[in-house]
């Protein structure tokens, strides 16, 4: 679903006086892989796996929100100092060996040269934290974090056509009116360059997926949190798929997901289409909140049935400085009827999501 968080804030999120998507956009590249400060959230996602030369396999992910303050015109009385937009950055490497994960975090308000996000093109920046879309079409991401003890640099080349979710774009959350996001993704970018593990550097290569999703006010009511799955197939074909989750665990009827075909095409997938099922749980040790850690995944239309388990178990990312929630995002491997490697994201385990996005 892509994602994620009430940027910076613990209160209600509210739509007034932001633009809402209430229709299937009118979307023209490459001006909307750019940021859209008209809509309240919006962020850019890439995850991916990475395997050195000696076989070590490495789960990474970056990535850059934006969250809207003020939906007002600037007064030309106002201060050019005024935070009218933030920008938060979550920079995470699981080392699937140690099954370790590191984190960073950063958040800095849009304005004065240390952070933006084009509306012209895909170039967002938060101090050195940068992705930014060359004109050859290949996307390139650096960061590097020295208290965590852990850098990143790569180039992303998108190796099939850019998808765009839900309904040409839209992708609905919710019954109600402005209950979606606009939502697009590279599900296939191969990945080469670097990456530094308390001060061990290595040259990778590998597959990532990428997704820019934007909106005001997405989540219907009632629902809690979400599990979201990002994976690459061994047969070819990608799969997406966001259970929205209601209090008492139930699934929503907005949950959805997209099958990629290996020439690009797409299915879309209802909710009575697939199931997202735990089979095993995790408990954190510093929260206590209690995540699926193994899940059954069932898309009878798809001859897909496997089990998603996670090579980094303890990936919950504690983002209370940042985007003002706790979450679980880690790399996982497939098995069953089809192999294959992704992301998992899960929300509302540690703590509410209802009204926040």
């Amino acid at each position: 679903m892509r994602r994620l968080l009430p940027l910076l804030l613990a209160a209600p999120l509210l739509a007034a006086g932001w633009e809402t998507v209430e229709a299937p956009p009118d979307l023209r590249f490459p001006r909307d892989f750019g940021s859209h400060p008209s809509y309240r959230t919006e962020w850019w996602y890439v995850t991916g796996m990475l395997r050195d030369a000696r076989g070590g396999q490495t789960g990474f992910e970056l990535t850059f929100f934006r969250q809207g303050l003020d939906p007002s015109p600037p007064q030309p009385w106002a201060s050019a100092l005024r935070a009218r937009q933030a920008l938060a950055a979550h920079l995470a490497l699981g080392a699937v060996g140690d099954r370790a994960m590191r984190f960073a975090q950063r958040v800095r308000r849009i304005g004065g040269g240390l952070a933006a996000a084009s509306a012209e093109d895909l170039d967002v920046f938060l101090d050195d934290w940068t992705m930014r879309r060359r004109t050859d079409g290949t996307i390139v991401v650096a960061a590097a974090d020295r208290d965590a003890g852990i850098a990143l640099e790569l180039a992303l080349a998108p190796s099939r056509p850019l998808v765009l979710e839900g309904d040409r774009g839209m992708s609905r959350k919710g019954p109600g009116p402005g209950n979606a996001s606009v939502y697009v993704s590279w599900t296939r970018l191969a990945a080469r360059r670097r990456v530094e593990l308390d001060g061990r550097q290595a040259e990778v290569a590998g597959t990532a997926w990428l997704d820019h999703e934007w909106g005001s006010s997405q989540l219907g009511p009632g629902v809690a949190g979400w599990d979201w799955l990002g994976v690459r197939l061994a047969d070819g074909r990608d799969l997406m798929l966001y259970r929205l989750r209601r209090a008492d665990g139930s699934a929503d009827a907005d949950s959805a997901g997209t099958l990629v075909a290996p020439d690009g095409s797409t299915r879309l997938l209802a909710a009575s289409e697939f199931t997202l099922t735990p089979r095993t749980w995790w408990t954190s040790p510093r929260t206590g909140a209690r995540y699926p850690a193994t899940l059954r995944v069932a898309v009878p239309c798809a001859g897909i049935d496997v089990e998603a388990g996670p090579l980094v178990p303890d990936s919950e990312l504690d983002a209370t400085r940042s985007a003002g929630t706790v979450y679980w995002e880690g790399p996982v491997a497939l098995a069953g009827s089809v192999a294959g490697e992704g992301y998992l994201e899960m929300t509302g385990y540690a703590g509410s999501m209802a009204g926040k996005l």
